[in-house]
């Protein structure tokens, strides 16, 4: 998931609450009321990504996005400087990693100018979900987009994220010829659709396998030890991108091994220990090559052969 962090705080709470240490609000309004834009802070998953919209200058502009690291939580400790939150007793918390600021700063109000048909038809779309509704950080009032007040933590699916910069990243607004996006910055928001692919391919591929580790013989089924392997590697590849014949669910160790070529899978998903490492006097070799020949747990979807062909050409295997 990506979310959007909207803040003109310059404190933001202080210490390790600051800007880009992570997200947070209370939990509750002065009144008691829940806010929705709040509770969202509990809904972010590790590795989610959250985009920062500050003001500079009194403007509104996308400076930068974050990784979650960690889920949010509800916790009793408080933010060094609450400011006006100072009433409340308990906090959301979404701990944040990796700042990583644009090359230039995005001007909300140019993208509502240059990209104003796009998200104006993303509104229209999501208000006519009814239950499935997505709360988002904009309205149309008054015939023209604005922030909505409030709405802190937002939801950012991939189309409204091609609503608000285009497929590739707007560079030019065609009405007035001005630079929305710079070339540099546009790069980035490549970086990050890949980074958002990844993240789905992982997901999907942890739970086409159960959520276990798919080693002969391998317990591992804690999903914080597990990782979804790409078989051809994912900048190796690109056809074989997101496909779920293009992953295994491994443990850490096993999938380690893969990547380094220690073990491949044959024709028939059967163990194959690399010829090169079958006298390594290592205790994990030993204990991979107890395996030799035996098949992994398969998923509906089994591992495509070219996948497999382009990982015995890396590690130097020829089944």
């Amino acid at each position: 998931m990506i979310y959007l962090e909207m803040s003109k705080d310059p404190i933001h709470g202080g210490g390790t609450w600051a800007f880009s240490n992570c997200v947070w609000a209370p939990t509750k309004t002065r009144d008691g009321k829940r806010w929705p834009f709040w509770n969202k802070i509990a809904e972010v998953r590790d590795g989610d990504l959250v985009f920062h919209l500050r003001t500079i200058a009194s403007r509104w502009s996308f400076v930068g996005y974050s990784t979650a690291l960690g889920n949010g939580i509800e916790t009793n400790t408080r933010p060094p400087q609450p400011g006006e939150w100072d009433y409340s007793e308990k906090f959301y918390r979404a701990d944040l990693s990796d700042f990583t600021p644009f090359y230039e700063s995005i001007h909300l109000n140019e993208l509502f100018s240059s990209r104003r048909l796009e998200l104006e038809q993303y509104l229209v779309h999501n208000n006519a979900r009814h239950a499935d509704k997505k709360r988002v950080f904009y309205i149309k009032q008054g015939g023209r987009l604005q922030c909505l007040n409030g709405a802190y933590l937002s939801e950012v699916e991939d189309e409204l994220l091609t609503a608000l910069f285009g497929s590739e990243g707007e560079l030019v607004d065609h009405t007035s010829g001005t630079i929305v996006i710079s070339v540099p910055t546009s790069s980035q928001f490549s970086t990050v659709r890949s980074r958002r692919g990844q993240k789905t391919f992982s997901d999907e591929i942890k739970k086409a396998y159960a959520y276990q580790c798919c080693f002969p013989g391998c317990p591992v089924s804690d999903v914080r030890f597990l990782v979804a392997a790409h078989i051809a590697r994912w900048c190796d590849n690109e056809a074989l991108r997101g496909h779920i014949a293009n992953g295994l669910c491994f443990c850490i160790l096993h999938d380690k091994a893969f990547e380094l070529g220690a073990f491949t899978l044959d024709a028939q998903f059967r163990i194959l220990i690399n010829p090169k490492e079958r006298e390594t006097n290592s205790w994990l070799l030993r204990e991979l090559a107890a395996f030799h020949g035996k098949g992994i747990s398969l998923a509906d979807i089994p591992p495509s052969i070219d996948a497999l062909m382009e990982h015995w050409n890396r590690v130097g295997i020829k089944p």
